[in-house]
Order: C-alpha cells, then structure tokens, then sequence
C-alpha cells in the first residue's frame, strides 16, 4: 500500500514539475488584506451557504399566516350572518349602517 501511494506521488511530481506557480502575492493579497478596499472587496466577494429546507420551511409558514390572517378578516367583513338593511331615501336605495355612518360623519 505505502509503495503505491509513493509511486503516485513519484508519478505526480514528475508530470507537474514543469508547472510554476508566479502569483503568491496576489493570492496572498487576498487572503490577508491590509487595506480598507482589499477588505471590503474580500467581504463583497465572501460565499454564503443558504440552508434550502430551514429558509423555505420560515417561507411557507410566513405565506400561511398572511394568508390566514387575510382570509380570516375577510370572513369578518363578509358575513353571511349579518343581515343587512337596505333603506330608500329620497328614491335612492342604501344600506343602514353605511347610511348612518354617512350621516354621522357629515353632522360632525
């Protein structure tokens, strides 16, 4: 086993050996930076994991509850339990409460 692994890397060593390596200041540039804009454009280009199945779960459940609570206050504006009073003044028809409402509104 040991002397196939050293084969490998004899056999690695000598197809990259011609391969040279010229830009460690930059890549060091990078990795350590020293002034404010090497910072920030390391902070800019930072990877960030985004786990799928907690986020998407936080989603749904937000998209549920907005729609519970639309569906829910809508039910309270249009129920069929409350009877509504259409009344004729003036030989226009109008409802109740909204006429009330009306009146009360243009009195003060």
């Amino acid at each position: 086993m040991m002397k196939a692994k050293e084969q490998l890397k004899v056999n690695l060593d000598k197809e990259v050996e011609s391969i040279q390596f010229t830009k460690h200041q930059e890549v060091l540039e990078q990795v350590y930076p020293t002034t404010w804009k090497q910072k920030l454009h390391k902070l800019w280009n930072k990877e960030i994991s985004i786990p799928l199945i907690p986020v998407s779960t936080v989603f749904a459940l937000m998209v549920i509850a907005i729609g519970y609570v639309e569906i829910n206050t809508s039910e309270k504006i249009n129920n069929p339990n409350q009877e509504k009073v259409i009344i004729q003044v003036a030989g226009n028809y109008y409802w109740k409460d909204e006429f009330e409402r009306a009146l009360l509104k243009n009195e003060n």
